[in-house]
């Protein structure tokens, strides 16, 4: 069947637009063999958005082109069925579209079936709102375990940002096959692109109660946060999200017009990072935005709207864990710098001074440490182990604060106490020699692992006493 004429792709094309595409930076495109090459924005300096003109061509079966989630957010889910033969892929779309319905109440109107262009389907629900991807993925495996075992294939879950999803309609590259919805009843081929025009959007609330009420708009905009934040190129560099952080901090006011929704995000992520609560971590935001001239605002924003959007963003990125993204990143660790380390006192001071050597090299040298950080870096409630141990390394010149003590006026005016702003600190260890040795290591690591990966026993216990050696290093 030939495409649908230029006039009458236009709606189709917002229609894939509107219930698809969550992000246009990262996308997939098929190659003639059937093989699949995706293409990042943000790693290819050559890379186009994921544009209009694009998904014209995906309609005219020129080229195929898949989609990725946003990476926290989406507003469908696709369920790839994929088998070693056709009858075991139709047995296994009837069975899934079966526990849909009957299991989880979900009606048949809602549920859009598509050949994949080979032996599989792609069974998807759209939403009416943005779900969590880490939702969907819940939903997913419960009905997945309904479903059962599927005989010769599997089905699995898509898209996330890293696996992506096929769009519909269009041609699969190797066998010529159009990608067709089918009828959900016989999954005979339904061959109108314009089925896609009467698709309505699900209520989120039928899958999970845990969606979030932002509108696509929204939605897209944390995304774009969240990419534009979370992508470093170096583990040593600051993550650009936690820069901006501080320098607001340091500033006390927005630096930029228009920036609310940005700095909110990073300062929630800021806070959650250092060990502070939900709430701390909201009084704390407003502080900034009220600090900051009524210029830097929209003009139809309100202080009302600020507090309810910083009690969403925080209570969002409290519940997900959302952090700046080189928190799992490898970094790398030279011999003088564990020396350093085991020289520096108390297998509880090593601890923190290891620990900090950590984060200085994720978030640069001069670095915040709030008591509730240092003491989780430490696996202690107390207090006074915290201090003592930073006494200890300021003292033996391993470390020097370059903020220790400062009040924090606004929110010691707001709260009608004084309160502090966290200290800052920079290691004084120093710079490794070119050549010397070294390893790459995890959050997961110890400063023990570490230790015995770079030094071997006899170098560790010059520095060790018997007793902490026989107790903390066998």
């Amino acid at each position: 069947m030939a495409p649908t004429k230029t006039d009458n792709q236009k709606p189709i094309i917002k229609k894939l637009n509107d219930f698809y595409i969550q992000t246009r930076r990262k996308y997939l495109v098929q190659l003639t063999e059937g093989k699949y090459i995706t293409l990042n924005k943000d790693r290819m300096e050559n890379v186009f958005y994921l544009n209009d003109g694009m998904i014209k061509r995906h309609l005219n079966g020129d080229l195929t082109y898949g989609i990725f989630a946003g990476g926290y957010f989406n507003k469908f889910i696709s369920f790839d069925v994929d088998c070693e033969t056709r009858d075991a892929a139709r047995w296994a779309t009837l069975r899934l579209i079966y526990v849909l319905t009957e299991e989880f109440n979900i009606m048949r109107g809602h549920i859009h079936v598509s050949l994949s262009g080979n032996k599989g389907y792609h069974v998807d629900l759209f939403f009416n709102k943005p779900i969590a991807i880490q939702d969907l993925k819940a939903f997913y495996t419960t009905v997945i375990q309904e479903v059962g075992e599927v005989p010769n294939g599997e089905i699995e879950f898509r898209p996330s940002w890293s696996q992506g999803v096929k769009l519909p309609l269009g041609v699969h590259q190797k066998t010529g096959r159009r990608c067709w919805f089918v009828d959900t009843e016989t999954l005979e081929p339904i061959k109108r692109y314009d089925y896609i025009l009467d698709i309505e959007p699900m209520p989120a609330d039928t899958v999970t109660d845990q969606y979030f009420d932002l509108s696509d708009e929204q939605a897209a905009e944390f995304e774009h946060v969240v990419e534009s934040t979370d992508i470093t190129a170096n583990v040593a560099d600051y993550s650009a999200g936690l820069k901006r952080a501080t320098r607001i901090l340091d500033a006390g006011q927005l630096l930029e017009s228009n920036s609310r929704h940005h700095v909110t995000f990073d300062l929630a992520k800021f806070f959650h990072s250092q060990g502070y609560e939900g709430d701390e971590a909201v009084t704390h935001i407003l502080t900034v935005l009220h600090n900051t001239p009524r210029d830097y605002f929209h003009s139809d924003s309100t202080p009302d709207f600020w507090r309810r959007e910083a009690e969403r963003i925080t209570a969002l990125v409290f519940d997900r864990g959302y952090t700046f993204g080189n928190t799992d990143q490898p970094i790398v660790i030279h011999k003088s710098e564990i020396l350093a380390v085991l020289s520096c006192g108390t297998f509880k001071t090593k601890q923190l001074l290891y620990a900090m050597l950590v984060t200085s090299k994720r978030y640069g040298k001069s670095f915040y440490l709030t008591a509730p950080t240092a003491r989780k870096m430490l696996g202690t409630k107390s207090n006074e182990t915290v201090t003592n141990a930073l006494k200890r390394l300021a003292d033996g010149g391993f470390i020097e604060y370059t903020r220790k003590g400062e009040i924090d006026v606004a929110m010691s005016r707001d709260i009608g106490r004084p309160r502090y702003k966290p200290n800052k600190y920079r290691l004084l260890i120093d710079e490794p020699a070119a050549d010397e040795p070294s390893v790459q290591v995890t959050q997961e690591q110890s400063v023990v692992e570490v230790a015995f990966l770079l030094c071997d026993p006899a170098e560790i216990k010059q520095y060790v006493k018997r007793r902490e050696y026989e107790n903390q290093w066998q």
